[in-house]
């Protein structure tokens, strides 16, 4: 759980060395929760439970654990210009990877990659940089590059299981569902894949291909609304809508929190900073309950043939 302590958590726990309290809204992270009422090695003031204070197992905890961690990564950010903010939520392992980027930057540079594979081999999945837009750029600084050799700016193909007759068109976040090319033909729908967050393909699929209802199929975390948001709004471009398919009964929930995953809700902001006037009623209430408890749902535990027949069949 402590890997994934960001900057900011980072930051308020030496100030609590130093100053013995922090004002710091680091509450809602999980692991500093565990340290205020698991372990007892923070405390809350009694008069301003706003106020984290540290107990006297606290010093010793702080200088074993994390001390020379915060101020080599301190020292590190500084020394490549590297400015992390409430928005930068580097964690720890990111600030470690970023430092052994550094450390072998000839050798990257000399052998040209794309971002999936620098991804998958430095952060253990070919997404990560992708959607860790702080983390990415500061690997494009210590490295001094705009975009990694191999990449394309854009991805210029779609995948697309097709239908002779489709009903609706059903946009993945994930290429999992195109896998299983049967639900398309057992849901008389065309199952469409973009690259992801590559959204600005949409600008050159033609009318007839948009004249359908359209449904978009994603993880219910921030990454996969964020992105469900951008594609909604470049289709009102093109005077056409898009509309979220709603987790079925088997869907599992999911902490934010484990190794694989890495879509924090941002609980600074109202509906961690989604426009809530593009969802309804029924999905405003599941999104705020998956903020509130800090949960996503995967797309690929919803059964999407069950999903399709629903909404077609309405």
């Amino acid at each position: 759980m402590n890997k994934n302590i960001t900057w900011k958590e980072l930051k308020a726990l030496d100030d609590l060395y130093r100053h013995k309290r922090t004002r710091a809204l680091v509450q809602g992270h999980p692991y500093i929760n565990y340290l205020i009422h698991d372990k007892g090695i923070l405390d809350l003031k009694p008069d301003n439970i706003k106020v984290i204070v540290s107990t006297d197992k606290f010093e010793t905890f702080y200088e074993k654990e994390f001390k020379k961690s915060f101020e080599e990564a301190k020292k590190f950010l500084i020394d490549n210009d590297i400015k992390p903010t409430a928005n930068k939520a580097f964690t720890i392992e990111d600030i470690k990877t970023l430092m052994l980027i550094a450390e072998n930057k000839a050798e990257l540079k000399s052998n040209p990659t794309n971002i999936e594979d620098f991804s998958n081999e430095f952060f253990d999945t070919s997404k990560y940089l992708k959607n860790r837009t702080s983390v990415r750029k500061a690997v494009f600084k210590i490295l001094d590059i705009s975009q990694f050799p191999l990449d394309k700016k854009e991805n210029q193909w779609r995948l697309v299981i097709d239908n002779t007759h489709p009903k609706a068109v059903i946009m993945c976040e994930n290429k999992s569902f195109l896998k299983q090319p049967w639900i398309a033909k057992e849901t008389q729908t065309k199952l469409w894949y973009v690259g992801g967050n590559n959204i600005a393909i949409i600008d050159d699929i033609d009318e007839f291909e948009l004249s359908k209802p359209i449904y978009y199929s994603c993880d219910w975390d921030l990454a996969g609304l964020q992105i469900y948001s951008r594609i909604k709004a470049k289709l009102k471009e093109r005077n056409k809508d898009i509309q979220l398919l709603y987790p079925n009964e088997q869907y599992k929930r999911i902490s934010t929190y484990i190794d694989y995953h890495y879509s924090h809700w941002d609980l600074t902001k109202k509906t961690s900073g989604l426009k809530a006037e593009i969802f309804s009623k029924k999905e405003l209430l599941l999104i705020k309950d998956l903020i509130q408890n800090e949960e996503w749902i995967e797309e690929e535990s919803n059964d999407l043939h069950s999903m399709i027949l629903e909404i077609i069949q309405k």
